[in-house]
């Protein structure tokens, strides 16, 4: 399927390819169908699309990135709401803001986002 975005223009992804957050990303509830795209120049950032929502993505990439030591603790019936095992099993990544200085990045280590890779489904796990 085609899909529209602001940034890259149409482009073409596979229906398996689009994961879904039934529970949406903070300040986006009602936004459930994203795609990872790989970021123009390569490295460890990716953007993560919304499928209806052309001008919405944000930049990702792993939290180790910034913090090697980074940890994500999550509770078993979050697991099971991603049909996950164990986080070993998923993909960990976080968001990032660009700030007013080009190359000035923040990442949100406290609402990391989840993936299962093999079912498609992602949630924003937001930490104390």
């Amino acid at each position: 399927m085609e899909i529209q975005t602001t940034r890259f223009g149409p482009v073409t992804v596979e229906e398996g390819e689009i994961y879904l957050f039934p529970e949406g990303i903070l300040g986006f509830p009602g936004i459930s169908r994203y795609v990872l795209l790989p970021h123009p120049r390569g490295g460890a950032f990716s953007w993560l699309q919304a499928v209806d929502y052309a001008d919405l993505a944000f930049l990702v990439c792993p939290p180790q990135s910034f913090k090697p030591d980074y940890r994500v603790g999550v509770r078993p019936e979050d697991l099971g709401l991603l049909e996950l095992s164990g986080l070993a099993d998923g993909l960990v990544l976080v968001i990032l803001s660009v700030q007013q200085q080009p190359k000035c990045l923040t990442a949100n280590l406290k609402g990391p986002l989840i993936f299962n890779p093999a079912r498609r489904l992602a949630k924003q796990q937001v930490l104390d």
